[in-house]
């Protein structure tokens, strides 16, 4: 096994996937590198970016992406509603640090009224809607946030595709 991409929707638990799968591999990761037009492909190393993150990238550059990579996860999550309004808090509440935590006691009561509320949903709706295509042309299931965090059977089935390659 060389190297793995996780390409996600935000808040759907792939931070913590990265970090756990790549500290059960022995390998670093990278977060996101994408973001800052730093993403380097190398042998050992995980690699976790956002589906879709500035409007600019297209179906075709994750196809080809994944194509030099060992290993991809797709992951998403089937709660629209509470991905939503985690990714509103993420902006609005923690100011953008991924890792802080919340309560939904911290979103206004008028939330789903609110125009940033809307934009990050519908925003999500492409993001999935990206991810869906990702996966049929690649023939790759998605995976959920409810399964892996709920279930913990992503971290299995994960162990035992990443032990087929090594």
């Amino acid at each position: 096994m060389k190297n793995i991409l996780i390409i996600s929707e935000p808040r759907t638990g792939s931070s913590n996937l990265l970090k756990s799968i790549a500290s059960a591999y022995n390998f670093e990761y990278q977060f996101e590198p994408d973001k800052k037009n730093k993403l380097k492909i190398k042998d050992k190393y995980v690699v976790k970016i956002i589906v879709d993150y500035d409007g600019t990238k297209t179906t075709e550059y994750y196809l080809n992406l994944i194509k030099q990579f060992d290993k991809t996860i797709l992951l998403s999550r089937r709660n629209i509603e509470e991905q939503s309004e985690a990714f509103w808090a993420l902006l609005y509440v923690n100011n953008g640090q991924h890792d802080a935590k919340w309560n939904i006691n911290d979103l206004p009561k008028d939330l789903k009224e609110q125009k940033s509320y809307f934009d990050r949903y519908n925003k999500l709706i492409s993001q999935k809607q990206m991810l869906l295509d990702i996966s049929k042309k690649c023939n790759i299931k998605i995976n959920y946030y409810e399964d892996v965090y709920k279930n913990k059977k992503l971290l299995e089935n994960i162990k035992l595709d990443l032990e087929y390659f090594e």
